[in-house]
């Protein structure tokens, strides 16, 4: 079976990324991230040839959202589209993802299919797409000291999607104060690899 391979990105890289959008659109310190007026007004005006389109359930009954690399349009599910707009986590999460795939995937990024081996996680494009939804919706800096309920309901995510989040950036926060006072860029441990100490 054929997997698609990404350019290596770390999630420190993802979150560096992620922070960089929040504050170039004056979001660094906003809890509920307008993910879809973003995808509506803020991509089409900085990027003429990004397009996204809504479609019926039935043309895509499999499907909730995915973005055309080749075509740079965005396709949503209407239904989809509907939920998010009123605020539901999972479907807010599924157009976070299509964008990391926009912003991480479209610009000259090589994208290659491996011939059946185990990709590694920080080149499977998936992972990266749904660690830029994560770090996008809910920002390490801003989750932090939060309990999931109050992340999910502030930040417009599931309770899940909270908990993942919260669990995360405290094991990313933890490590790097247990660890990393004096081996930090000589570490090779899977966590540093994924947060980015060795791959730049």
């Amino acid at each position: 079976m054929n997997q698609v391979i990404a350019e290596p990105m770390s999630t420190k890289n993802i979150l560096f990324l992620t922070n960089t959008l929040r504050k170039k659109f004056n979001l660094y310190d906003c809890t509920y991230f307008p993910i879809v007026e973003f995808i509506e007004t803020v991509l089409p005006e900085i990027d003429p040839k990004f397009s996204y389109l809504y479609v019926d359930k039935a043309e895509m009954p499999d499907t909730y959202a995915y973005f055309d690399n080749d075509t740079k349009v965005m396709v949503i599910r209407e239904d989809v589209y509907e939920r998010a707009l009123n605020g539901s986590g999972r479907d807010r999460f599924t157009l976070a993802h299509e964008l990391g795939h926009y912003v991480l995937h479209s610009s000259g990024v090589q994208l290659c299919r491996s011939d059946g081996g185990r990709v590694v996680t920080y080149c499977d494009p998936e992972w990266q797409a749904n660690t830029f939804a994560s770090k996008l919706l809910m920002p390490d800096h801003l989750i932090y000291t939060l309990p999931p309920s109050e992340i999910s309901k502030e930040f417009g995510t599931s309770y899940q999607a909270a908990e993942i989040a919260l669990y995360k950036a405290k094991k990313s926060q933890a490590h790097n104060l247990t660890f990393h006072t004096t081996c930090y860029r000589n570490c090779v441990c899977q966590q540093c690899i994924l947060n980015n100490y060795i791959i730049s």
